[in-house]
């Protein structure tokens, strides 16, 4: 029994798994990022089982009637509608059919938002209530500001013990960085690879009579609410806001802005600069420039 929103769309519109399958082959093809394309195919299996039929066949009426059922319904985030938007743009572009039979879809403006991030304290809280495996993970992720996709690939050879660095491989946008990682963290990691010995990735699935696979995403998220629960938190949080916590950490301990971009890897500053509205800065001491040359006389 299909039980997957993919299975449950092949099987209620059997040629989309040809369709689908020559999608992803394209994808891979332009070098997209496989969480996009992961997510790209799950946005459109669910348009596809909605509407019933190819996303070659929707409508400007079947598109408007989906988009405005995902924003009407409170379950569904303006994220979910965005990369829905994306998936759709996306399909149509590499399949040759860019605006099949006229179809519009509508341009996504970006929600100005603040990042949602934790105190220190309350990171400390929710990674003290963890086991070592899920401990050694969300530590990881904190304190490499890592993001989900980059903590399921990270690999022991991209870790440095001697240098204390870990190589991120390919990270959003086809691009490497290395960044440092905390003492206590290595001390952490060396105890958890005796305890889940591995020759390749660091984390992975450890379920009983189950070979060990690499984690997915929804693994991480899984542990996230677990820890959550545990610590009395909001399970709303997100894994990605251990990102954005360790950012605002980073520079409420001092840390350049410049130095905080390398580490998450944005390709711009900008990108970065939203975190000092939410790190708890003390205020800039005023440097008084003729002051500074010209010392006032005690």
């Amino acid at each position: 029994m299909p039980n997957t929103y993919l299975d449950k769309a092949i099987a209620a519109v059997p040629k989309f798994g040809e369709r689908i399958s020559l999608f992803t082959k394209k994808l891979r093809l332009a070098q997209y990022a496989d969480g996009s394309i992961y997510d790209y195919r799950l946005k459109i299996s669910q348009a596809v089982l909605y509407l019933n039929k190819l996303p070659d066949d929707f409508t400007q009426a079947d598109i408007d009637s989906y988009l405005s059922m995902l924003l009407d319904r409170n379950r569904y985030s303006i994220s979910h509608f965005k990369h829905t938007v994306f998936g759709l743009k996306d399909y149509y572009k590499v399949m040759g059919l860019k605006e099949p039979k006229g179809l519009v879809l509508p341009k996504v403006r970006k929600a100005k938002r603040l990042p949602r991030v934790l105190s220190q304290d309350q990171v400390a809280r929710l990674i003290h209530m963890c086991d070592l495996y899920d401990k050694a993970l969300l530590s990881t992720i904190y304190d490499c500001a890592l993001r989900v996709s980059e903590a399921c690939s990270l690999k022991w050879d991209d870790i440095s013990f001697e240098r204390q660095q870990l190589f991120v491989y390919q990270g959003k946008g086809k691009k490497d960085r290395i960044v440092p990682i905390s003492g206590q963290l290595l001390i952490l990691l060396r105890i958890f690879k005796k305890r889940f010995p591995s020759d390749d990735f660091v984390f992975k699935t450890h379920g009983r009579g189950v070979a060990p696979q690499p984690i997915k995403p929804g693994y991480v998220r899984v542990i996230l609410k677990n820890a959550l629960t545990k610590a009395c938190y909001d399970r709303s949080i997100t894994i990605h806001a251990l990102r954005h916590s360790a950012a605002s950490h980073l520079l409420e301990n001092g840390e350049s802005l410049l130095n905080v971009q390398k580490r998450l890897g944005h390709v711009r500053l900008t990108t970065t600069m939203v975190y000092l509205h939410v790190a708890d800065i003390e205020p800039m001491k005023y440097v008084r420039l003729i002051d500074t040359i010209f010392p006032p006389k005690r």
